[in-house]
Parts: structure tokens; C-alpha cells; sequence
């Protein structure tokens, strides 16, 4: 199903604009307006008349009456004025079917915003033989949905920034929600739903009869409540560990190939506050040896003095000039008793002189010995002292070298970290860091929360299950239960077949919906090379593998993000069977540089099996893309805004 015809009368900015999208050989449809025209409100426009709704409003717009100025301008005081929306579409079987919503607003001199009187939606089906038939109310929803689904229409209604950003935000639950409704698991559900409700009523009905199992379909409905409890926070707990899981997946993309700044900063303070250590350590050893140069300073100096005043003592030691070779008391006596003891002569004048000088001799003599002698020890000491000066200074050198060397050491570490770090945002990456081990940590906390939901659930499944054989044992007991016992037992059963049918559609769909990406991405991507591998897991997560096996989903570029979009939207097309159009608004409008060619030559072909409405700013739509989609396309339309600035035309190029 195609869209043959928009017509739009007073929405907005467009008081009575017609746009015809008739098909050539490609099925692509450009329309180029500038900011403030009206161009994001032709998306607008096709989603309030389907569904009632604006999601595309801009701030501007959302301040301004959805009727145009112009005709709120020209209003006479309490006029009624209608504005009308139609989306004319055309199946396959060249069948019209036309959406049409009306509203009519109130419009008063004093009050700038009209008052809503009415809405009407109709749907009008007109056949090959120009057979019309009108639907309303229910039939009218009922036929938007089959065109295109209110729960998957941003699958089919793109605006640029969502292209870009889709994949990015995107968890496990929003794609298993996408999948779902494209399996239309909801009629699944809605069958499951009423098959409950029978069985609880069943229940109920067997309870009156019997006391017994009244008390045990009390407790089975307290348990299933129990259940749908559990189950619910199971979902939201999967759930978190999803949204952890992609952030985890985005960090990590982010900081590979880039060293831990965090860990490298750590160990850069550590390093310099062990090099400041040692520093001070270096100072105190230089320290100590200007105080061990000092101390022995002055013994150094007088080192010559001292090793000659000691071999004057050896030397005397030697010739026993020490001690005095002279007796002392003898010489005294002789002299006090004037006679040579030793030889008994009397002392003359001469000898008597002699004997005098001799005690003088022996006086000095030994009083020079005795300064010698005490000397000695002390010059010994000294001459020992040097001996140990001389190792505690080598002591003292190998150790400041040892010091001199662990600091440079320590500075050759510091510049490898400082040129690890340098050139990178480092606030930037320590953010990153901070966020991921963030992320981590919830996504390790719902896991362990997890993993207890999960033995509670089967807890509780335990009992329910048990519960079931007693209620069966005891609607065996009693006769006047029988038949319903036959009717409770063909629910339950009933119940069991939907449940795996269920997850038999879901893994089903997920796979076709995995496999067609796979297939759509590798044609509509210009890196033939790059990419090996699209998979969407058991989670509903989506991972895009790049050649070398790494997943890089989180650090590919915008237009590479842009195109696995769209092959996920087309695989979701193709899969569900809704034959819709892709309307995109700035199809560009986060891409630059040579992939801006590439994203266009992507909607070109797209263009050849689908019909695709593309919504360019006149920048966007520069020279080198008119150049690539101006051939292929089947119209072309340019927005132009009146010079009162309340009124939107449209031109064909």
C-alpha cells in the first residue's frame, strides 16, 4: 500500500495544499522547504489524521493553534472553521482507501486559540467498479491498523535525529516490543488473556460446590497474582540489566584502545609522591654527608701532621728514646752526696755540671714521652676515625646514587604516562570510566536481583503446580464437578499450547527479522569489508560485528547507524507484511561529509521496492545530493512560504 494523495485544508500552515505522489520507475518523493515552512508538519499532518496526534512538533509549533493563522485571521467572531486532513492510500488490488479526519474549532476575536468543537474520523474504501464504502469509529482504527500500526508507526515515520539515535538508545525491551507487535503476538495474548479469565471463572464455579476447592482457588489466585507480580518485576529487572548492558556496551566501545586514564593518573600521584619521598631521603643523605665532611674535616687537614707525629713516636719507640734510658734517682742521689755510685769517684766541678744537665735531659725527655705517649692513643683514634670515615662516605654515596637512580627511574615512568595521557580529553575518558564502572555495578546488582526473582518465580510455579494437582484431585472426588473439571483441564492445556506458541512466533520472527537485517545491511552498506555479522540475541539485543569480531555497534558513525536502521525497519516491513511507505524528515540531518552521498544512494534503492517520502532543508539538499537523486526521482516539491508568514504553498520543481 502506497500513498497516492495528501491533502491538507487549514492545518497549520497549510490552508489548502494538495500533494500528489504519482509513481515513476523509482517510488521517491523529495520535498524541500526551509525552517519554519512547514516541512516537519507534513509528518505531523499524516500522523494526526491516522492517529489523532502530533509527535513531531516543534517548540514553535506546539505554542500556535493547529488552525491556520490565516484563517483565524479572517473569522468573523464565533465562526466555525474546519480544518481536514486526508491521506489517500492505494493497495495493491488498486483499491483507494482514504483516511480522513475533521475538526472543527470556534474562533473568537478575544481568544488567539480557537475552541475544539468537534472531531470526525472516517475511512472511505472505493473498489475497481467505484463502490464506496464508509468506515467509522472502530472499523476506521481497525483499518489505520492494518495500513500502519499506531505501536510500530516510528518503524514507518522517521524523523532525522531518530535515525541517528535509534540504536543508540535502544534496548532489548523496545526491539522485543517492536518485534512483538510486528508478530502480532497481541492476539496471542488477547485469546490468552480470555482463556485465564474462563478458567478462573471455571474455578470459581467448582468452588461453590465444594468448600475444598474454594479454598485451594483462593490460594491459586493468590499465587498467580503472586506470579504476575513477580514476573512483572522480573521484566523490569531484565529490563535494567538491558539498559546497563547497552550503556556498558557504548562505554566500553568508547575507551577501547584508550588507556585507563583514571588507573594511570593513580599511579602517576603515587609515583610522584614516592619520588618527593625520595627526594627528601636525598637531601637527608647529602645532608648527613656535608655533616660527616664537616666532622672530619679538621681531622682531615691535620691527616699529614698526625700519621708523622705517630712515626716520630714509632721511630723513638724504636731507638728507646721512650721511655728515658736515664735513672732519675740515681743521678739525684749522686749529686746530693757528691760521689759517682757507679764508679765511687768524687764528682769535680765537671762532672758535677754533667750530672746536672743530665737530669735536665732526662726531665724534658720525659715530659716530651709523656706527651707522646698520651698522644698516641688519641692520634690513634684519629688515624682509626679516617679509616671509618672513608667507608661511611662510600656508604653514604652508594645509597644518594641508589636514590639518584630509583628517581630516575620514577621519572622515566611519570613521561610513559604523561605521553600515554597526552593528546586525550582526560576529564572526558575519567567520566567514561566513572560511568562504566557505574553501569557495571547495576547491571551486576539487577543480575543478582535477578537470579532471586528467578528461584522465586520457580518457587511460586512449584506451588501453583502443586495447587493444580490438588484442585485435580479433589474435582476427581466430587461428581457434581465433572464437567467442569473436563472444561478446567482443556484451559489449562489450552493455556500451555498459547504460552509456547507464544515463544515458538517470538524466537521465530526474531530470527526472520535477524536474518533480513543481516541480509539488507550487507546490500544497502557501501563497506563491503567491514562488517561481518548482525545479531540480534535471545535478549532482543542488537550487535552489530565488525570483521574482526568486536561488536562496535556503540562506535560506528551516524550514517552507519542510519543504515542498519533501515535495514532493521525494511526486515520489519518485510517480516510483518505491512507494505507501508518510509516517510523521513532531515534523512541527513546528523550526517556530514562523504556518507551524506552514500545515505542517499541508500534511499534510492530503498526507493525502488518501497515508496519513500524524503523531507530535505535546502542545505541538506545540496548541489552533490540533487545531483544523485534528481534522476531517480518520481516528484519533486519545493514549500514556500507567503510574505505574511501565515499561509504555506506548495510548488512542484
Amino acid at each position: 500500500m502506497r500513498i497516492e494523495k495528501l491533502v491538507l485544508k487549514n492545518y497549520r500552515q497549510f490552508r489548502d495544499v494538495e500533494i500528489s505522489f504519482e509513481k515513476s520507475e523509482n517510488d521517491l518523493h523529495i520535498i524541500i522547504g526551509v525552517m519554519g515552512t512547514g516541512k516537519t508538519n507534513i509528518l505531523n499532518a499524516i500522523n494526526w489524521c491516522l492517529y489523532g496526534d502530533e509527535p513531531h512538533l516543534s517548540k514553535d509549533s506546539q505554542q500556535l493553534p493547529i488552525l491556520n493563522l490565516k484563517s483565524i485571521e479572517e473569522a468573523k467572531d464565533g465562526e466555525d472553521k474546519e480544518i481536514v486532513v486526508e491521506v489517500w492510500t492505494k493497495t495493491v488490488e488498486d483499491q483507494y482507501i482514504i483516511f480522513t479526519r475533521k475538526a472543527i474549532y470556534r474562533v473568537y476575536e478575544n481568544n488567539m486559540q480557537p475552541n475544539l468543537q468537534n472531531t470526525i474520523f472516517e475511512v472511505k474504501i472505493t473498489d475497481d467498479r467505484g463502490n464506496v464504502k464508509i468506515l467509522s469509529d472502530e472499523d476506521a482504527e481497525s483499518c489505520v491498523e492494518r495500513f500502519v500500526p499506531k505501536k510500530i508507526r516510528e518503524f514507518f515515520f522517521f524523523d532525522g535525529e531518530r535515525l541517528d539515535r535509534y540504536f543508540r538508545e535502544a534496548t532489548g525491551d523496545n526491539i522485543k516490543h517492536a518485534i512483538s507487535n510486528i508478530s502480532q503476538i497481541d492476539l496471542v495474548e488477547r485469546v490468552e488473556n480470555k482463556l485465564n479469565k474462563i478458567l478462573k471463572d471455571l474455578t470459581k464455579e467448582a468452588g461453590k460446590l465444594s468448600p475444598k476447592i474454594d479454598e485451594i482457588r483462593k490460594r491459586l489466585e493468590d499465587k498467580n497474582n503472586d506470579l504476575k507480580d513477580i514476573e512483572h518485576q522480573i521484566e523490569e529487572c531484565k529490563k535494567q540489566i538491558m539498559i546497563a548492558k547497552n550503556n556498558i556496551k557504548e562505554y566500553e566501545d568508547k575507551l577501547r584502545n584508550i588507556p585507563d586514564i583514571e588507573a594511570l593518573e593513580e599511579e602517576r600521584e603515587r609515583l610522584k609522591e614516592i619520588k618527593q619521598r625520595k627526594k627528601a631521603l636525598r637531601k637527608e643523605k647529602i645532608k648527613d654527608r656535608q655533616e660527616l665532611l664537616f666532622e672530619y674535616g679538621k681531622i682531615i687537614m691535620l691527616l699529614p701532621a698526625i700519621k708523622k707525629t705517630i712515626e716520630i713516636i714509632e721511630e723513638k719507640k724504636d731507638n728507646k728514646e721512650i721511655p728515658p734510658t736515664y735513672d732519675k734517682g740515681l743521678l739525684e742521689k749522686i749529686l746530693q752526696s757528691g760521689t759517682c755510685d757507679i764508679c765511687g769517684r768524687h764528682l769535680n766541678n765537671e762532672a758535677e755540671k754533667r750530672v746536672k744537665e743530665l737530669l735536665k735531659e732526662i726531665k724534658l725527655s720525659s715530659d716530651i714521652a709523656q706527651q707522646l705517649l698520651s698522644m698516641e692513643n688519641i692520634l690513634r683514634q684519629y688515624e682509626s676515625k679516617i679509616k671509618r670515615f672513608d667507608y661511611e662516605t662510600k656508604k653514604i654515596s652508594r645509597e644518594i646514587d641508589m636514590i639518584e637512580k630509583d628517581l630516575s627511574d620514577i621519572e622515566q615512568k611519570i613521561d610513559k604516562i604523561d605521553s600515554e595521557i597526552g593528546g586525550y580529553d582526560v576529564d572526558k575518558i575519567k567520566n567514561w570510566h566513572k560511568e562504566l564502572k557505574k553501569y557495571e555495578n547495576e547491571h551486576d546488582k539487577s543480575q543478582r536481583k535477578l537470579v532471586i526473582l528467578e528461584e522465586n518465580k520457580k518457587s511460586i510455579l512449584k506451588e501453583i503446580q502443586d495447587l493444580y494437582k490438588q484442585l485435580k484431585e479433589e474435582l476427581k472426588k466430587d461428581k457434581k464437578v465433572k464437567m467442569l473439571e473436563k472444561q478446567i483441564k482443556f484451559c489449562s492445556k489450552s493455556l500451555e499450547v498459547l504460552k509456547k506458541t507464544k515463544e515458538d512466533i517470538m524466537n521465530e520472527s526474531r530470527q526472520k527479522i535477524e536474518n533480513k537485517t543481516k541480509e539488507l545491511f550487507s546490500k544497502l552498506h557501501w563497506k563491503k569489508s567491514t562488517f561481518k555479522d548482525v545479531k540480534i540475541d535471545k535478549d532482543y539485543t542488537i550487535d552489530l560485528i565488525h570483521s574482526t569480531g568486536i561488536e562496535c555497534l556503540g562506535t560506528i558513525s551516524g550514517g552507519e547507524r542510519e543504515v542498519l536502521t533501515l535495514a532493521f525497519t525494511m526486515a520489519l516491513h518485510e517480516v510483518s507484511g505491512f507494505d507501508s511507505p518510509i516517510i523521513v524528515d532531515r534523512p541527513l540531518a546528523m550526517i556530514s561529509g562523504d556518507p551524506r552521498k552514500n545515505i542517499v544512494d541508500v534511499f534510492s534503492k530503498i526507493s525502488a521496492k518501497k515508496q519513500t517520502i524524503l523531507l530535505f532543508t535546502p542545505d541538506d539538499y545540496s548541489s552533490d545530493i540533487s545531483g544523485i537523486l534528481d534522476f531517480k526521482t518520481s516528484n519533486k516539491f519545493k514549500l514556500r512560504m507567503l510574505s505574511d508568514e501565515k499561509e504555506t504553498i506548495m510548488e512542484v520543481l
